[in-house]
Formats: C-alpha cells, sequence, structure tokens
C-alpha cells in the first residue's frame, strides 16, 4: 500500500511540474502582451484624445461651408445681410466668422450674440438656428468658427487653441463699429458651452466688459463626460486625460448672468451636468436662469424649445442689457418669418446624420455613413 501511495504522490508531483513547465509561461507570456496592448491603447489615447474630441469634417459632411448643401452655405441663400471677418488671434491663427448684422444695430442698442458652435461640422450647419436667433430675437448673431474647421486656417484643433479663437472674437466684435459693445452675449451648445464658460472667466478677468453668457446642453468637464462615455477609462484617466474644458470649476468663479439652457431628453450629456452648474451659479452669478424643455434631445432642443425656448433666452438679454436699458421687451413672433421672406427657415437635422440625404437632394453628393452626434 505505502508503495502506491508513493506512487500516487510522485505522478501528482511531477503532473504539476508538467503544467508548471507550460501553463506558467504560457501565462506571463499572455499577461506581457495584454498588459502591452493596454499601454498601447492608454499611450494611443494619450496622445490621440484632441482628435477623439474634435471632428471638423466627419462622414459625408464637407469641411468647408461652400461644400455644404444648397441653404447651408452662406447666409446669402437667406437673403440676410452679413459680413465675413477673418480674425488673427494672438497665436497668428486666422478664424472665419459670419457676423449677421441688423441695419442701425447700435443706434437701437440691438444685442448681438457670439455663437460657438459643437464639436462637430462648420458653422454653415448652423444657420438655420442662427438665422432663427437673428430674427426671433432681434439680435446681431456673430458665428465664429473654430480653428481647424470650415474656412478657418487648418491647423488641428486644440483646448489652448480654441480658447485663443474665443478670446480673439471677443475683441473683435466689441471693436465693430456697428456693434454696441455694453449688449454683447456669448452663446454655446455643448462643447461651445464650455467655450462660453471659458470666454466668461477670461472677460472678468481681463476687466473685459460681457453682458452674459447662454449655454444649452453643455457638460461639467470632459473628465465627467469620460466617465459617462467611456466609463472603464475612469480608473486610469488621471494617467492619461489631458483634455479639460472644466465648466464646473468655472462656474462657481463667475458673476456674469448665465442662461441654461436643457433638453430634459438628452441622450448624451447627463443632465445632472446641466443641473449642477445651474445649482453653483444660482450662488455666485448676478442673474442664473435655467428653461427646460422636456422633449428635447442633445443636438434639437432648440427645435423642440417652441415660443417658450425663445422667450426665455429674449427676456435674459433684455434682463441683462449691459447699459441697463432693456432690449425690446415684444413677445417673440415664431409664427411666421420676417424680412419678407416667404419660406420658413430650413432646419438643421436633429443630428447630422440628416446631412447626407439633403446633399443628395440638393446635389450636393454626400454620403449615408453615420455622424457623431455633436458634443
Amino acid at each position: 500500500m505505502a508503495d502506491a501511495s508513493g506512487g500516487s504522490s510522485e505522478a501528482i508531483v511531477a503532473s504539476q511540474s508538467v503544467l508548471n513547465g507550460w501553463l506558467i509561461p504560457i501565462m506571463w507570456r499572455a499577461t506581457t502582451v495584454i498588459g502591452g496592448l493596454f499601454c498601447l491603447a492608454v499611450g494611443a489615447l494619450y496622445y490621440k484624445q484632441e482628435s477623439l474630441l474634435y471632428f471638423p469634417s466627419i462622414g459625408g459632411v464637407p469641411r468647408r461651408p461652400g461644400d455644404n448643401p444648397r441653404r447651408y452655405r452662406s447666409p446669402a441663400e437667406h437673403a440676410i445681410p452679413y459680413e465675413t471677418h477673418y480674425i488673427k488671434c494672438d497665436d497668428g491663427i486666422n478664424i472665419h466668422s459670419w457676423l449677421l448684422l441688423h441695419p442701425h444695430s447700435k443706434e437701437k442698442k440691438l444685442p448681438t450674440i457670439v455663437f460657438f458652435h459643437g464639436n462637430a461640422g462648420n458653422i454653415g450647419l448652423r444657420l438655420p438656428n442662427a438665422i432663427q436667433m437673428f430674427k426671433y430675437l432681434q439680435a446681431n448673431v456673430f458665428m465664429v468658427e473654430y480653428r481647424g474647421y470650415g474656412n478657418s486656417d487648418d491647423t488641428n484643433p486644440t483646448e489652448k487653441g480654441l480658447k485663443l479663437d474665443s478670446e480673439a472674437a471677443l475683441r473683435f466684435i466689441r471693436s465693430h463699429e456697428h456693434v454696441d459693445s455694453s449688449n454683447i452675449f456669448a452663446f454655446g451648445r455643448s462643447l461651445g458651452g464650455a467655450v462660453a464658460f471659458h470666454l466668461a472667466r477670461y472677460a472678468e478677468q481681463s476687466g473685459i466688459p460681457l453682458a452674459g453668457i447662454i449655454v444649452e446642453n453643455t457638460f461639467l468637464s470632459i473628465s465627467k463626460m469620460v466617465d459617462q462615455l467611456m466609463p472603464f477609462l475612469t480608473p486610469i484617466k488621471s494617467l492619461v486625460l489631458t483634455l479639460d474644458w472644466n465648466s464646473g470649476s468655472i462656474a462657481p468663479q463667475i458673476q456674469i448672468p448665465v442662461l441654461y439652457l436643457a433638453g430634459g431628453q438628452d441622450e448624451l450629456v447627463p443632465p445632472s451636468h446641466m443641473q449642477a452648474l445651474y445649482k453653483t451659479s444660482t450662488r455666485v452669478s448676478r442673474c442664473a436662469k435655467m428653461h427646460v424643455v422636456e422633449n428635447g434631445t442633445h443636438n434639437d432642443t432648440w427645435l423642440h424649445g417652441g415660443k417658450a425656448y425663445w422667450e426665455a433666452i429674449r427676456i435674459f438679454l433684455s434682463d441683462n442689457c449691459g447699459d441697463g436699458s432693456g432690449t425690446d421687451s415684444s413677445p417673440v413672433d415664431v409664427s411666421a418669418s420676417s424680412h419678407g421672406e416667404s419660406n420658413v427657415v430650413p432646419l438643421m437635422p436633429t443630428n447630422l446624420v440628416g446631412m447626407a440625404s439633403a446633399s443628395a437632394k440638393s446635389g450636393g453628393g454626400g454620403s449615408s455613413n453615420t455622424i457623431k452626434k455633436d458634443l
């Protein structure tokens, strides 16, 4: 019996020795490979994160406004008085802009809205929204195209660069001879909201008057958005994330009036982000207001908001006019387009996917590729 028991033990030891001989090296190699791939992925994220946020051209959407489908190419297609400007930033980069300008706007003390767009596509795609602002609010609309986008200089967009773009845009519009410099507001949707928050802090720190900012479906910070969109990166984001856009840290620092326009069904930025920003602003801002469009999603809140949406903006503009005189207090009329235009303003597709079909119908070419949601 002893011999049998001893033989069994030796067999077990031998078996374990064989396993140790091939299994452990395989596991070590697998761990090394997985670790290497992980490091490569982390490295790629570290060096490529800017290109994961900014999309000057994507899918079937062209980079330049002139290549857009008809009625998305220029304000001239809508019989809107406008000017084209190229603005030099502090680092020498030139950015493209359109100024939708009412006649005698300075004498009438009309507000001017500096429009900062989201992360995908050119400013032509925002024309329908900007034209409604121009008409419904009786406001000039200064549409700024970030570096690397549209007709601006061809360079890689970066957080630092976009901040310089916003600062140069504010300095330019304040110096415009037909603009009331005491009645300038910044508007930003999604990423544009983060740009507007930066500009508000820059204006306060530089002693430059800015009447207020209006932000729509924007986020607390890129870090918080990583938690939402890529939670698997949360444990290591402190090691790899260089993008900031931290509006959550700016909101407690600024006293400039802020209007929050929130889509109750925003599927990209959690509504809690807007709620948190608004709650912070109520403690420090001279005037913090929030308007919720219950059925608004990330890109189409302005489409679903109706008259109440435009009234909320109009009242905010009137209450925070820089010289204290207030703007036109007449209720917003959204029942018909103005300035003798017979056709209703075309609506930008709720996400940029619709641009492909619009392009095909208008003979503008394009593709049916799916487009990322605008951030």
